[in-house]
């Protein structure tokens, strides 16, 4: 895929900045991934599913969690960032959409009211969706986005894997902003939904994936595998990871 639409934005590889962006190969290395975590959620991922990672701090990590999973989207979407007034366009053909955070703060590139229901819209035309959001709970992200939002039920289960974040060493309920970029990030639950009901938590923290996780075992074998290989190579690079796995794909 040489077209520039299928690789990875630059604006989320934070290429302005002085520190390397961590790839899902670091994230599974240094946390808040397992390798068994992380080859489910790839699975998924390369399959379609849309996700959102959320922690109520800024600085506990969710947008580096939730950009890794950009290197293993499926080799057929084009990437797109969607931005205020400018979604409904993004219509045209089916995307890997990302909003840079569901928030009402308004730093330019923050969706809410009439952008967010733009962006869950794009549902519709198919579209795999990523976000983060400033919650800790699946409860508090439904009542952004479907309660002061009014974003359509069905539309909100189009996001099939919610995730949450936190910093070691971070106490709970703490809304100062995180700089320690050493502590240890890790996952305090996931939950899923194939669309048809509400999200069941399918990850918990401790005990990790549930039995009862939706998996098709094979395809998270092979994801697995691919990991496995990944991480014995020397790269850590995002845009070498989603080459790799262009190519594997």
């Amino acid at each position: 895929m040489a077209n520039d639409e299928f690789v990875i934005p630059r604006r989320l590889i934070n290429s302005d900045r002085e520190e390397t962006p961590r790839s899902l190969l670091d994230l599974i290395e240094q946390g808040p991934f397992d390798l068994d975590t992380a080859a489910w959620w790839m699975s998924h991922v390369t399959n379609g599913a849309s996700w959102i990672v959320g922690s109520g701090p800024g600085g506990i990590g969710k947008s580096t969690t939730m950009r890794s999973f950009l290197s293993v989207v499926p080799g057929d979407r084009a990437f797109a960032i969607a931005m205020p007034g400018e979604i409904p366009p993004l219509a045209d053909q089916k995307r890997c959409t990302i909003a840079l955070e569901l928030s009402d703060h308004r730093p330019p590139g923050y969706l809410w009211d009439q952008d967010l229901r733009d962006f869950f819209d794009l549902s519709k035309a198919g579209h795999q969706l990523v976000g983060n959001v400033h919650a800790d709970t699946v409860e508090e992200t439904r009542e952004q986005i479907v309660g002061a939002c009014s974003v359509p039920e069905e539309q909100f289960r189009h996001i099939n894997i919610i995730a949450f974040v936190w910093l070691e060493g971070h106490e709970r309920g703490h809304s100062r902003r995180i700089r320690d970029q050493t502590s240890r990030r890790f996952l305090t639950s996931v939950h899923y939904t194939d669309g048809s009901g509400a999200h069941e938590q399918v990850y918990s923290e401790g005990s990790g994936l549930s039995p009862n996780a939706p998996r098709d075992v094979a395809h998270e074998a092979k994801c697995r595998t691919f990991l496995e290989e990944a991480l014995g190579e020397a790269s850590r690079d995002m845009d070498e990871l989603r080459a790799r796995y262009l190519a594997w794909h």
